[in-house]
């Protein structure tokens, strides 16, 4: 009963001020104004006395009343929009109406909210039996209320546990009118207070919670001759489950981690199969056949077929940055997790550095792809690896997501200063965001791990301190601003700052020198092998740039991509290369789809595309040192096109050019020069996909119409750019039997009658090779020109 008179008390409350304001103001305004308009139509007489007489106070009343009077009609006739609005369910914009019809959109949405409660208790006391027409069904949705700082994608990331569901929720929640009146119109704007509908979680058919841990426990020694066998036990313990393996070596590893190490294995036996060697070892070192196991013990228990090679080596193609880390599990087996982004974790005790010897291998196996990078000093990775300096850089220069370096707070601050100013010109409140809009960006989550130095703790705290906007974090060996104790035994004895909660007396993952070494080894092996390298080292020198753009790619002819400074092409093959003359094709950019069908025809796409883009964009910043550029921008979620002033190409200069040659007479002979210098063969010289072999022939006849019109300008004042200009087009197409004679003409004409007649032999023995008979023109120009005569100036001996 008490709830029933609070809701018809709120009720009551806004139905009063709409009264208030619909009777009390025309009330108030009749009473002290009076009605502000003439009762009859005034004379001129009338308006000449009105003029010639001073201003009553009654006639200034009235004036000051009418535009309250204007103001009172609008927000009524806002009122009649928004309550028929309310009960069509529809959205109706009135623009004279402006931040009125805001108003009264709050106003009729907060009447319609507080009425909602009175329809559900008529509801309850409806008649047992008969159903109640239009009263509210709960189907038990999952709600989020918005907090400030939220946006579809980080509701979907942390409520979904994947930030592209947001399309999701914005599909559950489109166009419905939220509590404070406003309808949910726009996916990009939603406002602190609202309720939004989340989409159920289904159970999948089976799940690898990859909160959970692998532990590798130590059993009777060994003899030294015999492998280690990995037995495996299963415990549910408060609905997780946990699993045991024994060997030598005692370690406890995260089953994110033991997955990691599985999809290393399987890459790594592929490129040995690859490069057909038969050298390498067969058996794996005891931690990586302990992890793989442990990690195909669940699929057996359930009876699910265990993934494939195949699988697990596209696992590691993923593009999802990882957003927490599990650092180990509680007494009733739940995970003790830490949020990555802004990580800011100090360890301590004697039990840390084996700790972060098993985050450290769980977190590289889960940076490829550009999805984490993990910052750290060399003295800090020879302490924790244990090895020295010449097997360190061996070991760390085959790792993905790896930078070693000498000062971590200045690459901190980099990256800092990088990503501050992305978020700044694109507009985006976090790099989650950034993310979402282009998942093809290098914008890996970053991690520094190692000790601390007091000259640098200031800095690197308030570095850490936005972290989870830029995606930073620090997990480091000794006192910070948040602390966990390691006992020998490896359990948080005790944990501070925000981390304490799920810290405390956890039992953490850990992992001694030997075997990060060995586990190491298998990730390196794992990694493609390239001895040429796609980015050249910068010359010493400088070499003379002509474009405005740090990069020039080159279509014209075989392909190529020229960075400013560097004398040697940037060597960029396979789908990068494709993806570059691709756009070379489509300026003005082209969907992900229409992309997608031309590079990987046939195939339904899941992350390749944005794999692909992070691969080149990673290219062209090493190659051009221009840190956070995207070079290939993201118009929206679905069309991507090349940002013109950092990359050019020889194909739209020479369009340019011609298309100038062709509408501006006055500068025809200089734009068709720019455009001839240009011609530089068939397009794509060595690519045969469909996409590109329908352009080919066009540009072909493209070319040779530059270069021939261009000799025709040339013959009379500079013979030999003429020559060279009809030379160049019949390389470019010498299956245009025109062109050669254009060529054997000019140089009959410029008395070079040896070089038209062996140019005419040229002709002939090509159009033999086509077995093909040359035309009746043309047999003509060359019987002309074969015909030998006496060299002037001798006479015939009698």
């Amino acid at each position: 009963m008490i709830r029933f008179l609070v809701v018809v008390g709120r009720v009551l409350a806004v139905c009063a001020l709409l009264i208030g304001v619909e009777v009390g103001i025309p009330v108030m305004l009749v009473r002290f104004a009076g009605w502000p308009l003439p009762r009859a139509i005034p004379t001129g007489g009338d308006i000449e006395a009105f003029l010639m007489n001073p201003i009553s106070e009654e006639v200034l009343l009235k004036a000051l009343a009418c535009p309250l009077w204007l103001l009172w009609g609008a927000f009524t006739a806002a009122l009649v929009v928004e309550a028929a609005a309310a009960v069509r369910g529809v959205e109706i914009h009135v623009p004279m109406l402006g931040p009125l019809q805001g108003i009264a959109a709050g106003l009729i949405g907060s009447l319609s909210f507080a009425m909602l409660p009175i329809e559900a208790e008529a509801a309850s006391f409806s008649t047992p039996g008969r159903p109640v027409v239009d009263a509210p069904q709960h189907v038990d949705p999952r709600t989020h209320v918005v907090k400030k700082g939220d946006s579809l994608w980080s509701i979907a990331k942390h409520e979904l546990g994947e930030s592209r569901s947001w399309r999701k929720i914005w599909k559950l929640n489109a166009h419905r009118r939220q509590v404070d009146g406003q309808m949910f119109t726009d996916p990009e704007h939603i406002h602190p207070g609202w309720k939004l509908r989340l989409p159920e979680l289904r159970p999948e058919a089976i799940t690898l919670d990859h909160t959970r841990s692998v532990a590798l426990i130590p059993e009777a020694q060994p003899s030294a001759a015999q492998p280690v066998p990995a037995k495996a036990q299963t415990e549910d313990l408060g609905g997780r489950l946990v699993v045991t393996i024994n060997v030598p070596s005692g370690a406890v590893i995260a089953l994110s981690a033991a997955s990691g190490v599985c999809a290393a294995y399987a890459a790594a036996q592929f490129h040995r199969r690859r490069r057909r060697r038969s050298d390498d070892p067969v058996r794996p070192p005891a931690v990586v056949q302990a992890a793989r196991s442990a990690f195909f013990q669940p699929f057996r228990d359930q009876g699910v077929s265990v993934p494939s090679n195949g699988d697990l080596i596209r696992q590691m193609s993923s593009i999802e940055a990882p957003d927490r880390l599990v650092i180990g599990t509680h007494d009733d087996g739940t995970a003790a997790a830490v949020p990555l982004g802004g990580l800011s974790l100090g360890l301590t005790g004697p039990g840390s550095l084996d700790v972060v010897r098993a985050l450290l291998l769980d977190l590289l196996h889960q940076a490829g792809n550009f999805r984490l990078e993990i910052i750290i000093t060399t003295a800090d990775a020879a302490a924790i690896v244990e090895l020295d300096r010449d097997g360190l850089d061996a070991l760390a220069n085959r790792l993905p997501g790896v930078t070693l370096v000498d000062s971590p707070a200045d690459r901190l601050e980099e990256i800092h200063f990088t990503r501050g100013r992305i978020l700044a010109e694109r507009d985006a409140a976090d790099i989650d965001e950034l993310r979402q809009r282009d998942p093809g960006e290098l914008l890996p989550n970053v991690l520094l791990i190692g000790t601390i130095e007091d000259d640098t703790a200031a800095r690197l705290q308030s570095l850490v301190t936005a972290g989870a906007q830029y995606g930073l974090g620090a997990l480091l060996l000794g006192t910070w601003t948040s602390t966990c104790h390691i006992g020998p035994d490896h359990r948080a004895t005790t944990a501070e700052g925000p981390y304490a909660r799920p810290l405390h007396n956890a039992s953490l993952v850990h992992l001694p020198a030997a075997d990060l070494v060995d586990a190491l080894r298998n990730l390196a092996d794992a990694q493609p092998v390239d001895n040429a390298p796609d980015t050249p080292a910068p010359t010493a020198t400088a070499i003379p740039w002509e474009h405005a753009t740090p990069i020039r790619v080159r279509v014209l002819g075989k392909p190529a991509v020229w960075v400013k400074g560097h004398d040697q092409p940037l060597r960029i093959r396979g789908l990068k290369l494709l993806l570059l003359v691709y756009f070379a094709l489509h300026p003005q950019g082209a969907t992900k789809e229409a992309i997608g069908e031309a590079l990987w025809p046939g195939k339904q796409l899941g992350h390749e595309f944005h794999s692909l883009l992070r691969h080149l964009r990673d290219a062209l910043e090493k190659a051009t040192g221009l840190t956070g550029e995207p070079f290939i921008q993201a118009m929206d979620d679905e069309t991507y096109r090349i940002d013109s002033a950092k990359i050019s190409y020889d194909l739209w200069d020479f369009q340019e050019a011609a298309k100038t040659a062709r509408t501006t007479p006055d500068t025809r002979r200089d734009a068709l020069a720019q455009a001839a210098s240009l011609c530089g063969g068939e397009l794509a010289t060595g690519i045969h996909e469909d996409w590109v072999l329908d352009e080919k022939y066009p540009l072909t006849l493209a070319q040779v119409d530059v270069l021939t019109q261009f000799a025709s300008l040339c013959q009379a004042d500079d013979p030999e750019r003429a020559v060279d200009a009809l030379e160049r087009a019949r390389d470019i197409d010498p299956d245009a039997e025109e062109t050669w004679c254009h060529l054997i003409r000019l140089l009959h004409n410029l008395g070079r009658p040896a070089q038209a007649r062996h140019t005419g032999q040229l002709l002939r023995a090509h159009l033999h090779g086509l077995q093909v008979e040359p035309t009746s023109e043309t047999e003509e120009l060359l019987a002309t020109t074969t015909t030998r005569s006496a060299p002037q100036g001798r006479r015939r001996s009698p």
